[in-house]
């Protein structure tokens, strides 16, 4: 066999290998990919109309020149500017968790600049022209025009990223070890282009002298900040996702130091808002008017007023969601406050941000702007090419770490133990479970025959809803005597039990719940913490559907002093 031969041969099998990455799952992923698709057809049929009779179709018209597109931009902006959060704690501060999933948020990058510049093409009405908006084709007329500045800044970011992941994806698919002294200053240099992209955003704005509502200097602190919540936001529901449908592993340490950094972040902006409105509302003068339009209604002109009032709304509830670390580290108000936060700044940093800056006009006319069917039409179906395009990017990157899209001739994957000992490694297997119908008799049974203190409640799909332990046997046993409870319920009795409680008869009325619970690849010195700050005798350990898989008490992390972690071989199942 020639040399030409075996790398035809080895073409043909990258190329099958991808093409199931690719294009073979579950009946979700078909029916995902499916709905993507048909409004990704949607939005290009609307767009056939505009591209014929130019951007007349739109609500777009002198007095508001830019509308609904370039507002979806400047948020697009945001989000791909947002990957710096993963980058920072990853390569600065060595954060082993979130250093596995920076090419997640890479990626995300990507496909965001991508939708962004599909926007502005969008935008112009003449997509034959576009072309002139590229650097070295077209003329950008540097280094007078900030919009020039800002063509050649994002698509430098994108080039950046681009090389990134295609680098560090091409030698894992070989099996080599990426050269830091090529990666890592491409990497670092993408934390200040980052910063870079968001703020010449910003200066394409807050240059205009003519409107004052966006002439502000603390403009690009504002895009910046309002950034740093969106796109994480974004990334910490598709980190879930993620984890959800495939099994690539994403440690719940990464999302919430995520989450933690979001609430640095939406404090900043939110200050920074309320600055502005300070500033405007005090000085009083005629270019208050944007922003009384914008809150209040201008001359009877009012279509933004409630949409501005439940972006404000949203992220305050977001905002509270996030700083109280007992929400930020439950998953169900989590994903609340992600949701808020990321629908909130598209509000304000979209059409909250542009419209306002043409409201009045120079000659004190008001044109009150509400996007066309056509042009969110449009907006949809670039958001679910988007969407499409993110997920055929990330299942190529799973595949390639994980080891199903892999080069024959490359050594076999290696498992990276850098974190040392996990739950899995000490965890107590076979766990037993009771339904939320067991009675109490039926759980002591089990306590006692098996010698174990605590016992996990499923429900019929065996998913984890709560834990009856010894403790809460006690509790509802106390609730016989009155007097001994009002003894000693403030002593032994924690403090959100000793409202409402009451005698229960079966595992749904006495057990703990949510459950406290943690992942296979928790590392020891995170469950450590969670048994001593949360007070709790054992963590259940669950995979990826919610199904218990283990439990680790307190006397294994005991028993795990000195313990190195068993070699295991990577489970190569990947399906959604």
């Amino acid at each position: 066999m020639t040399e030409q031969t075996a790398q035809v041969g080895e073409l043909r099998y990258f190329l099958g290998n991808l093409f199931s990455v690719l294009f073979k799952g579950g009946r979700l992923y078909y029916a995902w990919l499916a709905g993507l698709s048909c409004l990704l057809v949607v939005g290009f049929i609307s767009f056939i109309p505009q591209v014929r009779d130019g951007l007349a179709i739109t609500n777009m018209r002198e007095q508001v020149s830019w509308g609904f597109y370039i507002s979806n931009f400047c948020f697009l902006v945001g989000v791909a500017a947002a990957a710096v959060l993963l980058v920072i704690p990853a390569y600065i501060y060595h954060f082993k968790a979130i250093k596995k999933i920076v090419a997640f948020g890479e990626l995300l990058a990507i496909t965001a600049v991508i939708m962004a510049i599909t926007f502005v093409m969008v935008d112009t009405g003449r997509p034959d022209r576009f072309w002139h908006a590229f650097p070295i084709l077209g003329s950008l007329n540097l280094p007078r025009s900030i919009l020039g500045w800002d063509i050649v800044v994002l698509n430098g970011y994108l080039i950046i990223n681009l090389i990134a992941v295609t680098y560090m994806a091409t030698t894992t698919y070989f099996g080599k070890e990426p050269n830091k002294r090529l990666i890592m200053p491409l990497i670092l240099l993408s934390i200040p282009w980052a910063i870079m992209l968001h703020s010449v955003t910003a200066f394409v704005f807050n240059g205009l002298a003519a409107r004052p509502f966006w002439n502000a200097s603390i403009l690009a602190p504002r895009f910046l900040a309002s950034a740093f919540c969106a796109g994480p936001s974004l990334m910490i529901l598709v980190f879930q996702i993620l984890r959800k449908v495939t099994k690539f592993e994403i440690r719940d340490s990464a999302i919430f130091k995520l989450a933690e950094i979001i609430s640095y972040a939406m404090a900043i902006n939110l200050f920074l808002l309320v600055a502005e409105v300070y500033k405007e509302y005090y000085s009083d003068t005629h270019h208050f008017a944007p922003m009384i339009y914008l809150f209040f209604g201008l001359h009877e002109h009012n279509n933004l007023v409630p949409w501005i009032w439940s972006a404000m709304v949203f992220n305050v509830i977001g905002f509270l969601l996030f700083l109280i670390p007992k929400t930020r580290k439950n998953f169900v108000t989590l994903n609340i406050g992600c949701v808020l936060l990321f629908v909130g700044i598209w509000i304000e940093k979209g059409m909250g941000l542009v419209i306002p800056g043409f409201i009045p006009d120079p000659l004190g006319e008001i044109y009150e702007y509400m996007p066309s069917q056509n042009e969110v039409l449009v907006a949809i179906g670039i958001y679910a090419f988007g969407a499409i395009l993110y997920t055929m990017l990330a299942r190529v990157l799973i595949a390639i770490d994980t080891g199903i899209l892999r080069y024959r001739s490359a050594p076999p994957l290696v498992i990276d133990y850098d974190d040392g000992v996990v739950a899995q490694d000490i965890m107590s297997k076979g766990v037993l479970t009771v339904t939320p119908e067991a009675t109490i008799d039926d759980i002591r049974s089990i306590l006692v025959g098996n010698r174990i203190s605590g016992v996990p409640v499923v429900d019929g799909e065996n998913k984890i809803v709560g834990v009856v332990s010894e403790t809460d046997m006690v509790f509802s046993l106390m609730h016989q005597d009155l007097e001994l409870y009002e003894k000693f319920k403030s002593v032994m009795v924690p403090r959100e039990r000793q409202r409402g409680g009451k005698l229960g008869k079966t595992a749904a009325e006495i057990m703990s719940s949510p459950a406290i619970t943690a992942r296979e690849n928790t590392p020891l010195m995170e469950l450590t913490e969670i048994i001593t700050s949360r007070k709790i005798s054992r963590i259940v350990i669950v995979d990826s559907q919610e199904h218990p898989v283990g439990v680790v008490s307190q006397i294994d992390i005991v028993k795990s002093q000195g313990l190195s972690p068993a070699p295991m071989q990577p489970e190569i199942n990947y399906t959604i």
